[in-house]
């Protein structure tokens, strides 16, 4: 009887240990996963709106100190009188988002690559994020901003024209124009399937 008493208790004491380990492992394996998502790296943009710099780093999304500059573009950006790159900060939002990336060498405007960003748009006036009052009216008040045409936001080209570069240039219905030689580099180096791009903006 005692023999039994031992044995059984012998039993319990390793279906615990059993159990306990199963336990761990699995809280350790769920640790491990959570560090290397939390430690995994990805491109990033961030952009100087008011003086039309931008820049492209690789590491912490929004951390430059843990972030490898890759590369500096110079950009022009929205009509900022009237159709400004719009602000994530005035959507209540940290940052846009890089979603998808397209040829777009039949587009006069775009030519020859857009890659688009998740700003709020629509089919009908204002034809972007409804409320957003940055810009001003005849009397010096923030009103509604309004982008002239209808289509997504995003990154892209100049079809071989220089000009929409220049300082003179008023500037984009919002998006961020950048040389063709630049949107072609940034078009063969970025996937927004495989990764998440954030696009972050400053008005400095």
């Amino acid at each position: 009887m005692i023999r039994k008493i031992i044995i059984f208790g012998v039993f319990i004491i390793s279906l615990f240990a059993v159990f306990s380990l199963h336990v761990f492992l699995n809280f350790q394996n769920n640790g491990n996963k959570a560090i290397q998502s939390f430690s995994k790296n990805s491109h990033w943009f961030l952009l100087h709106r008011k003086s039309n710099r931008e820049f492209l780093y690789f590491g912490a999304s929004g951390d430059i100190n843990n972030s490898r500059l890759v590369r500096e573009f110079q950009v022009k950006t929205g009509n900022s009188s009237s159709s400004p790159t719009p602000l994530p900060k005035l959507l209540g939002r940290d940052y846009w988002l890089i979603v998808s990336k397209e040829n777009s060498a039949d587009n006069p405007e775009t030519a020859p690559y857009f890659l688009q960003l998740d700003i709020p748009v629509s089919d009908q006036w204002p034809y972007g994020p409804v409320p957003y009052e940055e810009c001003l009216d005849d009397l010096g008040n923030k009103t509604q901003c309004d982008w002239d045409l209808p289509g997504y936001f995003g990154l892209h080209g100049v079809n071989g024209n220089s000009l929409k570069l220049a300082e003179e240039d008023p500037g984009s219905s919002g998006c961020i124009r950048h040389s063709d030689s630049d949107i072609t580099y940034l078009y063969n180096l970025l996937n927004p399937k495989n990764q998440e791009i954030r696009y972050y903006i400053e008005d400095i």
